[in-house]
């Protein structure tokens, strides 16, 4: 058994849509999710969210609150069996600029959503309840 961190954010702009990210999963499934990732050395929380969140959406963005606005625990089994521990802890965001097409070539596509249509659109159920909990 191990343990993972990430760290994410909750981006909205300044038309109050949600960015999401598209990605496929290790099994060939699309997945809709927030952008999220892990802090490299050095990083603190926050540091560590922004930079994977431009990185993954290619939006400028700004913290909104310097605490997490919601943390999502979960276990699951990697690709090698081994049972992890996840935790992730996303943060408020505003896009304050940038550009959807300038994203990692991690991420498959971005989409700047409505809230409804981003909570429809999320592939997992946690995420979900991190987005109405941090759009309250």
């Amino acid at each position: 058994m191990r343990n993972d961190f990430s760290v994410g954010g909750v981006v909205t702009d300044k038309d109050g849509r949600v960015a999401l990210i598209r990605t496929t999963s290790l099994k060939g499934k699309l997945v809709w999710g927030l952008p999220k990732g892990h802090p490299e050395t050095g990083e603190d929380g926050v540091q560590a969210a922004v930079r994977e969140v431009q990185e993954e959406t290619g939006l400028e963005v700004t913290v909104s609150v310097d605490v997490p606005a919601a943390t999502i625990d979960y276990w699951f089994v990697d690709g090698a069996g081994e049972k992890v521990h996840k935790r992730v802890e996303f943060y408020r965001m505003d896009a304050v600029g940038g550009d959807p097409a300038d994203h990692d070539d991690e991420v498959e596509e971005v989409a700047l959503l409505e809230p409804a249509e981003a909570r429809h659109r999320l592939t997992y159920s946690n995420e979900r309840t991190v987005l109405d909990q941090s759009l309250i």
